[in-house]
Formats: C-alpha cells, sequence, structure tokens
C-alpha cells in the first residue's frame, strides 16, 4: 500500500516523487523500461531558468549555449548571440537518472520493467495492475499520477480524453565538428516543422527532425544533405523515434488523479519542449496533491484546483503557440527566404535580442511583438492566412488580449454578430 503511485520515471514523474517523498510520503515510481533514461528521443536543450529550479547536479551539462543560427533552404541565416547564457544542452539520461536517484534517496522506491496495464479506483484509492518479468502484480494507492509521456492509452481509459493533434520526431546522435547549434526550416525538409544540428561533447552532436509525418524518412533526408554539407561524418546511424502532443487533454484529473507532462500535453508546440514546462506543472502537481491528503479530500472536485493553477500558469502560452504553430505550418519557402530578408535588412532579430521580455521558454510575448511588426508581415501573414489557420475565436481572444481583455459595445456586438 502506497500514498501515491506514479506512472512514469521521466523528470516529471521523479520530480514529483521527490517532492512528496521528502514530505514523508510512501510513494511508488512505475517504469515500463528497463533502466531509466534509455531510449528516449530528446535533444535536452534547458534554459537557465529551468536549470536553476531543477537541475539536481551540475553533471549533467554537456556544454552551454550563447548563440545559433537559423537557416533557410537557400543558405541564408540569421545568427542569434547573446553575453550570457542563454540554456544549457544536456546529457538528458544523465538528467533522469540524477533526478530519480534524488527521489530514491529521498525514500521513494522505483519498480523498473514495470508496466502499467490497469487502474481500478475503489473507495480508498486505487487498484494498479503491473506487468513485470512475465508476472501480473496488484499494488494499491491512494492516489495515482500519470506521468508517462505521450502515446500511453491510460489517460483515456481513465476518462481524461485523448490529444489527437501531433508532431513525429526522430534523432541520431552523429560525429561532427559543428559547434554551434543550428535549425533548419524547410518545409520539403520537415514537413511543418524543422530540423536541427546540436553540438553536444567533443566531436559529437544530436541531428533531428520534427514534422507532420514520415519522421524517419526526413531524418534520413537531413542526414543526407549534411553529409554532402560536410557537417556529419558518420555512415551508421542509430535513430531513435517519437512523438510531440500538439494540444492538452480535455481533463487532467479526477478523483484521486492527475495527468502531468506530455501524457497531459503541457508541451511547448513552437519548439517541442516539454521539460520546463512539465516540471512547473509537476511542482503544481505535487503542491495539490499534499494539499489534497493534508485536508482529508482527495476527490475530483478538490483535484480541480490543479487544473486551474498550471492553466494560469501557461495555458494561454500553450494557446499562443499553437496558433503559431499553425500560421508557420502554412508558410511556404518563398515566404520563408522573405521573411528572412526583411529581418535581415531591417535587423529586427536583434531588437527582439535587447528586449528586456525576451525569454527561452515563454513565447508569447515575442509573438505578439512580431504582430506589431508591419513590414515584417506584409505579404507573409496576411489576413486570409490568419483566418484559415486559427479562425475567428482565435483572433478574438488575440485582440482582446492585446487591449487588456476589454472590449467595447460596438466590438461585443460585432463577435456575436
Amino acid at each position: 500500500m502506497y500514498d501515491v503511485s506514479i506512472v512514469g520515471a521521466g523528470p516529471v514523474g521523479s520530480y514529483i516523487a521527490y517532492r512528496l517523498a521528502r514530505l514523508g510520503y510512501e510513494v511508488a515510481v512505475f517504469e515500463a523500461k528497463e533502466a531509466i533514461g534509455s531510449q528516449m528521443c530528446c535533444t535536452g536543450i534547458i534554459s537557465r531558468e529551468c536549470y536553476d529550479l531543477f537541475s539536481p547536479t551540475s553533471n549533467v551539462v554537456l556544454r552551454e549555449a550563447r548563440s545559433a543560427k537559423f537557416i533557410v533552404p537557400s543558405g541564408q541565416y540569421l545568427r542569434l548571440e547573446k553575453n550570457t547564457v542563454q540554456a544549457y544542452i544536456i546529457d538528458r539520461a544523465a538528467f533522469d537518472v540524477a533526478l530519480a536517484k534524488r527521489a530514491q534517496e529521498a525514500g521513494a522506491r522505483y519498480f523498473l520493467q514495470s508496466m502499467v496495464t490497469d487502474a481500478i479506483l475503489e473507495r480508498e484509492g486505487w487498484q494498479i495492475e503491473v506487468s513485470s518479468g512475465g508476472q501480473r502484480q496488484t499494488f494499491n494507492s491512494g492516489a495515482m499520477v500519470i506521468a508517462c509521456g505521450f502515446g500511453s492509452s491510460l489517460p483515456q481509459r481513465l476518462g481524461m480524453g485523448k490529444i489527437d493533434n501531433f508532431l513525429a520526431g526522430a534523432q541520431t546522435e552523429v560525429n561532427t565538428t559543428l559547434d554551434e547549434v543550428e535549425v533548419y526550416f524547410d518545409q520539403e525538409l520537415a514537413p511543418g516543422g524543422f530540423a536541427w544540428l546540436v553540438p553536444t561533447s567533443m566531436g559529437r552532436g544530436l541531428a533531428g527532425v520534427l514534422c507532420r509525418h514520415d519522421a524517419r524518412l526526413c531524418l534520413e533526408g537531413l542526414l543526407s544533405r549534411l553529409m554532402a554539407e560536410d557537417k556529419v561524418s558518420s555512415s551508421e546511424f542509430d535513430i531513435r523515434q517519437g512523438a510531440i502532443p500538439l494540444g492538452t487533454l480535455p481533463r487532467t484529473y479526477a478523483d484521486r488523479l492527475l495527468v502531468v507532462g506530455e501524457a497531459a500535453g503541457q508541451v511547448k508546440p513552437t519548439t517541442g519542449g516539454g521539460i520546463y514546462f512539465g516540471l512547473l506543472c509537476a511542482s503544481i502537481a505535487a503542491n495539490n496533491l499534499h494539499q489534497g491528503f493534508m485536508s482529508g479530500d482527495l476527490s475530483s472536485s478538490r483535484l480541480s484546483r490543479y487544473q486551474k493553477e498550471w492553466q494560469a500558469k501557461i495555458g494561454y502560452e500553450l494557446r499562443l503557440d499553437y496558433w503559431a504553430r499553425k500560421i508557420y505550418g502554412k508558410v511556404t519557402q518563398r515566404q520563408m527566404e522573405r521573411l528572412f530578408d526583411v529581418i535581415q535588412s531591417s535587423k529586427i532579430h536583434e531588437q527582439f535580442l535587447n528586449w528586456e521580455g525576451f525569454s527561452f521558454d515563454y513565447h508569447g510575448g515575442l509573438i505578439f511583438r512580431t504582430l506589431r511588426q508591419p513590414r515584417l508581415l506584409a505579404g507573409i501573414v496576411t489576413p486570409r492566412l490568419l483566418f484559415s489557420s486559427l479562425g475567428v475565436p482565435a483572433l478574438v481572444q488575440l485582440a482582446l488580449r492585446r487591449n487588456g481583455g476589454k472590449a467595447s459595445a460596438t466590438s461585443s456586438k460585432q463577435r456575436d454578430s
């Protein structure tokens, strides 16, 4: 019998396990893989803020990042650089292991090669069915957290709904002499997404794509191009694949149950990054479970505060990022080239870099500043493109947000009509 059972031993699951175990709760963590941090598809770029708040050790950092190149098909690029460290490229497997170790030292118990196959809600908690080594075991738990990443059918089977929209990702480790992050915006190379080459340790790096479909095929195309450009010298690649949700679950709470991280859709639609937002929501989840135990109330009504709090924290950011991604998905190669021309000639990228509100994690402010650049958007983000991508409700929300949530009587009548 455990107070809390957590499905998934990624950063989100392990952080919740650490927080609750440190408070004295009996915590069990179930992980389907045979080793923590194994067989993952993640580049491992986190912001300085994320590192300062959540990293359990400095040993996970492979290198610092102060700059990056953003490249379009013609070879034209924008280089963004700041004097201070903006992000860390981490050893993602080591990061996961370090978080799990900290949780175990606090008292959490980990069960590896243990897949949760079913969960039944009873009066005093959850009866959890686990398959491990060909055997089935039953565990009892006062509360349960689903933090097993995107793709599990468990949230849907427990009535949380399903995320149907997603992007496919593929990545592999390569030999490279590159010493700076490169991001490629090419709709033929990565339809609806982008590709990257990220240096990690000496002579090594990660090449990957995020796209609508056929991620492995797109990655093979990227690797061929990088090899032709002498940026990559590997001849054999171990390709790993995954998926990134676009959108969130309708519900992330129920009686004695919370869904957190990628499983809930708490991922930036612009970049596909989920570590920072997932950990922020993990902190909110841990607080709400603790308060529920202290009050003796783990009902759906009480735990609904978790969803209200995380939506207040990142909900609008996720929606705005999602709208931006929909627009980007309809921008043509020619329009992207023109966009880079305008940015380069007007030095708009330098203005953005020097803007005090610039954030590696929160892109909403940057998106709004972009929308206020008529020259930047002229002929690229047209009214027709906005309406076809977002629709009227989203455009109304954008207008209200820019006006501080206020609307005149006339504009209200126009919206109603």
